[in-house]
């Protein structure tokens, strides 16, 4: 059995994993999982892999305990591997933090010469979806 640490470590993980799994999708978490289970064997990176396809699987099915018993595989699944990689501990965080929408951005640049009230135009236009602002655009 694991120690107490442990268990409330891998049993918190895993609830919000099977939440962002269910909420996120099973393609944006195999990223994470497949990175935080990289010291593991090939077998186990895997199955660690496949395991979120099948709560991808299992949270979508119409039984109330689905996500209790998918959240309960994750926490087994979770204690095991951090007992023989103690120093996975600190990137339990990472697995489980939303990952940021990558920034799409477009941009517009209008050059223009002629009779305009105040000169010629010269201008653009930035669109910043999804991301942070730039302050310098």
């Amino acid at each position: 059995m694991y120690d107490a640490e442990l268990m409330a470590v891998a049993t918190g993980a895993a609830g919000t994993l099977v939440a962002a799994i269910a909420t996120s999708g099973a393609e944006k978490m195999r990223l994470k999982v497949a990175h935080f289970f990289r010291r593991a064997t090939p077998d186990e990176q895997r199955a660690a892999v496949q395991a979120v396809d099948d709560t991808a699987v299992q949270v979508t099915s119409p039984s109330p305990d689905s996500e209790a018993l998918a959240a309960t595989a994750w926490a087994e699944l979770i204690a095991q591997y951090l007992a023989e990689h103690r120093d996975a501990m600190s990137e339990v965080d990472e697995l489980v933090v939303p990952t940021q929408l990558a920034s799409k951005v477009w941009n517009q640049h209008n050059t223009s010469t002629g009779t305009f009230i105040g000169g010629d135009v010269h201008g653009g236009l930035t669109f910043n979806y999804g991301g942070a602002s730039d302050g310098g655009r």
